[in-house]
């Protein structure tokens, strides 16, 4: 996976046969991506005389956001890839999208878990989303770069509102189980 994620990264188009790595390293990477959104300092901030939120519960937030925007993202990309009939349904669309986050959301994201300011790390962000227009275009030969990238944009919107609807119920259920500001301490 890291061979085609890298070559990706490089705005290198690659066919759908690049993607045929074992299903577990998808997971992975995005997981992985998920733990460094779970150890952004900006994670655990709160006001004076508030105790943070433990690591563990950091963790396990940013683990379950990523998964969920990225899941969010790629249903809407599955939809959108076939409409028009720019894309059979042939190819793995899991691993491709996993391999063109892999290396600038990495970035992006250890980056922001070294405290980094969201503002320095945007350009991470936006190219990421270059890549994942890249990858899609070379991988889908009907489906152009601005229509990639519009499919990309369009996932985003529904994610970062699941994102956010999951980040609520589980600050809820995270209060109800255990009592205090953000839980155990």
């Amino acid at each position: 996976m890291i061979a085609p994620a890298i070559s990706l990264c490089f705005l290198r188009k690659l066919s759908f046969s690049h993607f045929d790595f074992p299903r577990w390293q998808a997971v992975a990477a995005i997981t992985l991506i998920g733990l460094l959104a779970g150890l952004d300092p900006n994670m655990r901030a709160t006001p004076p005389n508030v105790p943070p939120m433990p690591v563990w519960q950091a963790l396990m937030l940013g683990v379950i956001s990523v998964w969920v925007v990225f899941l969010v993202v790629l249903s809407i990309l599955r939809w959108w890839m076939k409409r028009g009939g720019r894309w059979d349904g042939q190819g793995d669309l899991f691993n491709l999208a996993a391999a063109s986050w892999l290396v600038a959301d990495t970035l992006g994201a250890g980056l922001t878990a070294l405290g980094v300011p969201y503002l320095w790390t945007l350009p991470l962000w936006v190219y990421s989303v270059w890549v994942g227009a890249n990858a899609l275009s070379g991988a889908i030969p009907k489906a152009s770069f601005g229509y990639s990238i519009g499919g990309i944009l369009i996932g985003l919107v529904p994610a970062v509102l699941a994102m956010f609807a999951v980040s609520i119920v589980l600050g809820i259920v995270m209060a109800m189980l255990f009592p205090g500001p953000f839980g155990l301490h």
